[in-house]
Parts: C-alpha cells; structure tokens; sequence
C-alpha cells in the first residue's frame, strides 16, 4: 500500500470521485487522506456518510500532507495559492485539477518553488472510467510523477502529455462526454420517432454505443473499417450514415473539438490576466 499522505483542498465531485477510486482500489487508505473545503458542512456530512474522511483546517492540512490535490474551481484557485502560499516546502507536491490555469501561473504565485503537476480528468471520474491526461512541471521528479499516476489510474486511464497539449486534451476528453450523450440523447429521440418507446430505445442506443466502443477496444480495429463491415450495398446502414455525410457530421464533431480546444485557450488566458490584475492592485 502506498504511504505518502495526500491532502484535498475542495470537497466538489472531481474530488469525491478521486477519494472513492483511491479508497476502492485498495491502494489508498482513508488514513492516508485528509480534506479542506470553504463550504464543509454540506460536504463534510457526503464524505463523512461514505468514507468518513476527517475535515481539517488548511493550516493543519499544509503540515500534514506531502501531497496537495487542489479541486477547486479555476475562479478560487488563485485565492486558495495565496492562503497556503507561505506553508509551501520544496518537496511538498503540488496536483492541481482546475482546469484553464497552467503551471506557470501556478508557479508564479508560490514564494518557494515545489513541484507541480496539472491534471485534465473527465466526468466518467466518477464511476471510475476518465480519461485523464497529466503534464508536469520542472521541478516534478519521476517518482513525483508516477505517485499522481496511480493516483489516477485509481479512476481511468492516464496519458502523459506536454502541456502545451491541456488545451486540446479539454476539447476532445475533458469535454467529450457531453458530446457522446448528445449523440446518445438524438438516437433515442430518433428510435422514438420511428416506433420504439423511450424505454426502448434508451437501453437499445446505450447497449449499442457500449458495444461499439467495446468492439474497437477489443479488436483494435479502425473505425473506419468497422464501419465498412456493417455496411452492405444499398442497405439500410449506407441509407443512415448518407443522411450523416450531406449533414457533415464528421466535420462538425471535428468542429466541436476545435471551439472547445479554442474556448480552452481563451479560459486560460481570461485567469492569467485576472491573476495579473491582482498583482497590480
């Protein structure tokens, strides 16, 4: 079982589901894990019911953990860096999930430098299935790295990228989902429309997204050659996927990605410039 003691500071859904993938893969210990968050009675009534994870003081969290995770929003962060800023130690490792703020900022606001991680999990965290990418700081050793690794293997995958790569892992995984229930969402309206009923058609659409997406993990086959075998001449499947084409489809998700990616860059540099106008004042 790993020791290092890991300290969250906020109490939202990203961080429950972390504490419930630590807990349950067995690697972690509700020993091991501390949380702070501004609002705690609601929160420490949910956390206490599941896991029974003691609320501390930021104070008392800062000398005790060698690991911060910070799952506050992006507009708190700054805020939050300032507070802790002066109990910071050079190897206290920093792990920070808000999205839109980059290291550098990070960085910036801390008087002794550690290492610092940023982290892009996704909603599927929750039932223990993100997809989540990490990039690393300077300062960040490989056991540093490996440590926030397993962390989140403890809810999904783990892809290491540069950081200049966050922008786009936000528009295609952190905000994918939503793209993936919107599709969910138009085939049940679709098999609605044409006869089944709701109840239907919502478990028909899931049980077949959950296949198709199983299928490519398994074979490891491309796309579009999987595509290719449902399709016979002049049958019912080329009928539906030509509607697709004449409505761009692809294009359109690929446009998606790009808005997303593009919003993505806009968020990050919105709170580098919120954080130097604090500086000013």
């Amino acid at each position: 079982m790993i020791t290092r003691k890991v300290g969250f500071i906020g109490a939202g859904n990203m961080a429950n589901a972390l504490i419930q993938g630590m807990i349950q893969s067995g690697q972690f210990s509700i020993e091991q894990i501390r949380i702070n968050n501004k609002n705690s009675m609601p929160r420490r009534r949910k956390m206490a019911g599941a896991y029974s994870i003691p609320y501390v003081g930021k104070q008392e969290l800062l000398r005790w953990a060698d690991v911060l995770i910070l799952a506050v929003k992006p507009q708190d962060l700054f805020g939050v860096l300032e507070e802790i800023n002066p109990m910071i130690t050079e190897r206290k490792l920093i792990i920070s999930i808000a999205a839109g703020v980059d290291i550098k900022s990070i960085d910036s606001m801390l008087t002794t430098k550690c290492p610092i991680i940023r982290a892009m999990p996704n909603m599927s965290a929750r039932v223990l299935t993100s997809a989540t990418a990490l990039s690393m700081g300077k300062l960040v050793l490989s056991k540093e790295m490996d440590f926030a690794r397993r962390i989140f293997f403890c809810v999904g995958s783990v892809h290491q990228v540069e950081e200049s790569q966050m922008d786009a892992v936000t528009g295609l995984s952190g905000s994918g989902p939503a793209y993936v229930y919107t599709f969910l969402k138009a085939m049940v309206e679709g098999g609605e429309q044409v006869g089944l009923s709701h109840e239907d058609a919502s478990e028909l659409a899931l049980q077949t997204l959950k296949g198709a997406i199983e299928m490519i993990s398994v074979t490891g086959d491309d796309p579009a050659a999987l595509t290719k075998q449902i399709c016979s001449p002049n049958g019912t499947t080329l009928a539906g996927l030509g509607i697709l084409e004449s409505h761009h489809f692809e294009e359109t998700v690929v446009e998606a990605i790009r808005a997303a990616t593009q919003r993505s860059a806009e968020l990050r540099q919105e709170n580098q410039q919120r954080q130097a106008n604090k500086k000013v004042i």
